[in-house]
C-alpha cells in the first residue's frame, strides 16, 4: 500500500551520510511513531529507512536483537544494511516481500489467525539467554487517573478487576514486544517477515500475547472471542500460557485502548470484549 507524505521528516534523507547505500528516490511514507520511509537506491534495491523520532524508540536494541535471533535460527527478520548510532539513530533495512493481514485475510481468517498464533509461540521459544530486558510501555501497567483522561463510569469496573486480580509478572521469556498484524508480512499464505523489534527482549509472555490480540480501530479481525480462541489454538501448537494472567493482560490492554480513543463504536466494541473475556476461560 502506498502512503502519502503526512508530515515533515525529522531529517532530510538525502542529507544522511550512508556508508552502504545511496538514496535515489523516496517511494513511500509509512505511518509510524518514528519516521519510516521506503526508498529506491542507485543499485535498484528497495530499502526501509527508520529515523528515530519517538521518545520511546530503541533502535540499538532492535539492531542487536535482530542479529541475535538470526544467530539462534529465527530468520523471518529483515536484513540490517546499516545502523547509524548517533542522534537521530537510523536503521536501514532490506525490504521483505509480503503483504499485511488486513489486505489478504478475506475468507481464510481461521487459517491466518492460527498461523499467526503459532508464529508468536515460535518467537517465545527463542532462548532468552543473552538478551536484555524488553523495554516496557505505559500500557503494560494498570491505567491511572490522569494518564489519558478521568475514568468514566464504565471503566471503573475494569480498574477494580485489575487491582483485585493483579499479580507478579514473570519476566522470563524472549518476547517480540510489538507483535500485531501490521508487523507481520505474508506471501503465498506463509509468514515471510516479522518487523519492528524495538521492544524485544526478556519479558512477560502473556503481555506479548495480549498485545497481539487487541483489536485496533477499524480492524476486521480479533474483534470477537471466536477470533481470539482461533489465534490461541495456533499458539498452543507450539507454546503454553497461563489463562488467568492472559485474561488480566487482555483486559488491561483493552482498557488502555478504551481510555485513549474517542470513537464510540470502537469503545463499545472494547467494552463488549472486556465483558466476554472476564467471563470466559481460554
Amino acid at each position: 500500500m502506498k502512503y502519502k507524505k503526512f508530515r515533515e521528516l525529522s531529517i532530510n534523507v538525502f542529507d544522511i551520510q550512508f556508508k552502504k547505500i545511496i538514496v535515489k528516490k523516496v517511494l513511500n511514507y509509512m505511518p509510524a511513531g518514528n519516521d519510516v520511509i521506503e526508498i529506491l537506491s542507485y543499485d535498484n534495491k528497495h530499502y526501509f529507512i527508520k529515523i528515530e523520532r519517538s521518545k520511546v524508540s530503541d533502535f540499538k536494541a532492535e539492531n542487536n536483537n535482530i542479529g541475535k535471533v538470526k544467530q539462534l535460527g529465527y530468520n523471518k527478520v529483515p536484513n540490517i544494511i546499516e545502523f547509524i548510532d548517533k542522534s537521530p539513530k537510523i536503521l536501514v533495512l532490506e525490504k521483505i516481500k509480503g503483504e499485511r493481514l488486513n489486505d489478504i485475510i478475506d475468507n481464510n481468517k481461521d487459517y491466518y489467525l492460527t498461523k499467526l498464533g503459532k508464529e508468536l509461540a515460535t518467537i517465545h521459544s527463542i532462548n532468552p539467554n543473552g538478551f536484555d530486558l524488553a523495554k516496557q510501555r505505559v500500557i503494560n501497567d494498570i491505567p491511572y487517573d490522569g494518564l489519558y483522561c478521568k475514568f468514566d463510569e464504565r471503566s471503573n469496573k475494569y480498574i477494580k478487576y485489575l487491582n483485585e486480580n493483579n499479580y507478579e509478572k514473570n519476566i522470563d521469556t524472549f518476547i517480540h514486544g510489538d507483535f500485531h498484524y501490521a508487523n507481520v508480512l505474508w506471501n503465498n499464505k506463509s509468514i515471510t517477515g516479522v518487523l519492528d523489534w524495538e521492544y524485544s527482549g526478556i519479558g512477560h509472555k502473556e503481555q506479548d500475547i495480549a498485545w497481539a490480540l487487541i483489536a485496533r480501530p477499524n480492524q476486521t479481525f480479533m474483534n470477537s472471542l471466536e477470533d481470539i480462541k482461533i489465534f490461541l489454538k495456533g499458539y498452543k501448537e507450539c507454546g503454553s500460557y497461563d489463562s488467568n494472567k492472559l485474561k488480566w493482560c487482555l483486559i488491561n490492554g483493552y482498557l488502555h485502548f478504551y481510555l485513549m480513543n474517542n470513537n464510540e463504536n470502537y469503545k463499545s466494541l472494547l467494552i463488549n470484549l472486556m465483558n466476554e473475556v472476564i467471563e470466559k476461560d481460554f
